[in-house]
């Protein structure tokens, strides 16, 4: 799946100098507790009911948020991807994506992405009680994709048979990639033909569409026709092979569960054809895969990445995928479906088993790549859930919550991922898609159902809820977040501090503050562009004057003698006042992101603060995004028939709007696309506000926030 990843960083360096041989390493081999782990604070539970029964190993590593959480997060990310011309979802049709959902290398690998994402979009579907129509849909993308476009010509040896590589700007696909691509064109690999065919058995009993099943069963068709005799040198199928000459090279090939689970299936639905391949195949790995060495040049769990050219390169991802199928079937596989497995998760431990701080043990690819990508470390976390849960022992528990709950921090909170998730502060938005989404998501699944109670559990023993982290806090007043135009002003200089701690003092969710820049590049909060209306008999542009001068202005006066020398306040004295005890609805008069920035996080305000930017300066808020993922932009697309392109262009969580746009149509819009709203009132009348509320609006921004807040309360 991939080569090493060679990245001369302090994070590489750190690793390195942690990882002996291959043995596991105690935690108190960490001289210290990282503060962050991939995008999040790290969180450590000491309490001693969970510790373990010497406490030498220190405090364990527990969620962010909950599992359930996470996961939703990034499936709402991945959903939101755009389709490309052909009607494909973008990361269905390539393998190398960034943040933006653009690819960025050519190489593909369809069978496996593909086939790992069917089994994950079905088993979510089913885990979120078969809701949400569009994961399904995606499902049937990547299966539409492996029927269409991606198998070898109607000639040879494998004809009509899914690839494992290919080049994604094909359509259909016509050549091999990677390492496939050394050996010719045409070159693929038996395996993955297996995954694919029994990805799509499993869409088609959901589907009911019989083109899934004939390309599963065409799949096991060629399997049947080319496999040959196995023993302990050579496995039923080489790794490669030339689709259309029947030439091959590697005589062992790892990944034989997958082609086992394709022909159980099909014997299941009503195709004894299959039953002598079937019978040749579980007794070779019975006979001899089970059995064989553990060196490199005997063993038999070798041969699985697309990248990899070497035949020794032993791997952890096919020995856990058979301790998998050796869990759900117990004694219907094997009547020593236990200590198989086991010796199976031993394996993976044992040779790409290391430690990472909070008493995680991870497990990473393969000998030639022994990070620990977060495709085989979910594989690692989800088996070892499994096999905990069907009675395996408790040791098993606690490697199991820890490693998956390690791959959440992983997840950042816009579901953006990585894909490498071997490092606690290693950072690379996208990547594999496999290895960041599709290969990841089913193993959660497992685990969750192997142990329901994690999906919200803060330790594994799942008496203690984790906290679920919202991006917005829940309104304090109703369903309805109150924001304070200016602050509360009535009565009170606006965008001072005085109207801001009226706002606080009221219970306001959110105080707008606007913001322009002074002629010494200090930021101050002022509405207008000049002092004029603001300071008596002074005049002039908020840029003319430094913040020293500023500050001197007397804004108080105007409004009545008890607010005399009140002035117009910076940005970090409104931060100061407002950190922890409101949010900020940051109107930006001016191109201000590279200044503020480093301001908000200095106080750690990223999450507390929308960003109201019109969606006409789209750079601006692109800048925003770039710079600071963690801060919100709230872009206002004007009218309705703008919300799809700015949905398109900037993914919000939020959109503003006034009452010349709103309507009922407009807000069920910006929820479509799981975004809320907050609406500038006009009127402030009890009238306007029902008529706002009722339509589902998210926010209200309004100049009389009390009587608003009073409204919401005696509301029925």
């Amino acid at each position: 799946m991939k080569t090493s990843f060679k990245k001369l960083s302090f994070a590489v360096l750190v690793f390195l100098a942690f990882q002996i041989t291959r043995e596991l390493k105690a935690q108190l081999y960490f001289n210290y507790m990282p503060t962050k782990i991939g995008w999040h604070d790290a969180v450590y539970d000491h309490e001693k009911d969970d510790a373990r029964e010497d406490d030498k190993y220190g405090p364990k590593i527990t969620p962010w948020t909950t599992w359930d959480n996470a996961l939703e997060r990034e499936m709402n990310w991945y959903l939101k991807a755009p389709v490309n011309e052909h009607g494909y979802p973008s990361y269905v049709c390539f393998t190398f994506m960034d943040e933006h959902y653009k690819a960025y290398r050519n190489d593909f690998i369809p069978a496996m992405q593909n086939g790992m994402g069917i089994i994950s979009y079905l088993k979510y579907w089913e885990y979120k009680g078969k809701t949400n129509q569009k994961v399904l849909d995606v499902a049937r993308k990547m299966g539409d994709y492996l029927v269409g476009e991606a198998n070898t010509a109607n000639e040879g040896a494998y004809p009509n048979f899914t690839r494992s590589t290919g080049v994604y700007t094909e359509w259909p696909l016509k050549q091999s990639s990677q390492n496939d691509a050394d050996h010719g064109r045409n070159t693929i690999e038996p395996d993955k033909g297996g995954i694919a065919g029994y990805a799509l058995l499993e869409l088609y009993k959901v589907t009911k569409d019989k083109r899934y099943l004939d390309q599963a069963i065409h799949n096991a068709q060629v399997l049947a026709k080319n496999m040959r005799k196995g023993d302990a040198l050579h496995s039923p199928w080489p790794f490669r092979v030339d689709a259309v000459t029947g030439k091959y090279w590697g005589e062992r090939s790892g990944d034989m569960v997958y082609i086992l689970r394709l022909l159980d299936g099909l014997l299941e639905s009503g195709y004894p054809e299959f039953k002598k391949t079937r019978e040749l195949l579980w007794s070779w790995i019975t006979d001899y895969q089970l059995k064989a060495p553990e060196d490199r040049d005997h063993s038999l769990w070798v041969q699985f990445f697309e990248d990899q050219p070497k035949e020794d390169n032993r791997n952890a991802w096919t020995p856990l995928n058979m301790a998998r199928y050796l869990i759900e079937k117990k004694e219907a596989l094997d009547p020593q479906w236990k200590e198989h497995a086991e010796q199976c998760i031993q394996f993976a431990m044992k040779y790409m088993g290391s430690e990472r701080p909070g008493g995680v043990t991870v497990v990473g690819e393969q000998d030639t790549d022994n990070n620990p990508w977060g495709g085989v470390n979910s594989t690692f976390g989800a088996v070892t859930a499994m096999f905990y849960a069907a009675g395996g022992g408790e040791k098993y528990r606690d490697i199991a919550f820890r490693d998956l709950t390690w791959i959440t921090y992983f997840i950042r909170e816009d579901g953006i991922v990585c894909d490498q998730t071997g490092e606690w502060n290693f950072l690379r938005e996208g990547g594999w898609v496999e290895d960041c989404h599709t290969d990841v998501i089913h193993n959660f699944m497992d685990a969750i159902k192997a142990v329901p109670e994690w999906a919200t559990a803060k330790t594994p023993d799942g008496k203690i809820k984790a906290a679920v982290q919202e991006y917005f806090p829940k309104p304090r007043h109703g369903n309805t977040y109150v924001i304070a135009h200016r602050g509360a002003h009535i009565g009170i200089p606006e965008n001072s501090l005085p109207a801001i701690q009226k706002a606080i003092d009221l219970g306001c969710d959110y105080v707008e503050i606007d913001t322009r820049a002074t002629k010494d590049g200090r930021i101050v909060s002022v509405h207008n562009s000049t002092i004029d209306q603001y300071v008596p008999g002074r005049k002039g542009k908020v840029s003319d004057f430094t913040l020293e001068e500023i500050k001197t202005m007397d804004i108080g006066e105007r409004t009545g003698p008890e607010w005399k020398n009140t002035r117009i306040p910076g940005i970090e004295d409104i931060l100061q006042l407002c950190r922890g005890q409101v949010g900020i609805y940051l109107d930006l008069k001016e191109n201000l992101v590279p200044q503020l920035l480093p301001i908000i996080h200095k106080y750690e305000m990223e999450r507390d603060i929308v960003w109201y930017i019109p969606a006409s300066r789209g750079n601006e808020i692109k800048e925003l995004q770039k710079l600071c993922y963690k801060c919100v932009a709230m872009p206002d697309p004007g009218p309705e028939k703008n919300i799809a392109e700015t949905e398109k262009q900037f993914r919000p969580r939020v959109i503003a709007t006034d009452m010349g746009e709103l309507t009922e149509s407009f807000v069920k819009a910006c929820h479509a696309i799981n975004a809320k709203v907050f609406v500038d009132d006009k009127k402030e009348t009890p009238e306007e506000w029902e008529k706002i509320i009722s339509w589902g609006t998210d926010g209200i921004q309004t100049n009389n926030p009390a009587a608003l807040i009073e409204f919401i309360k005696n509301r029925k």
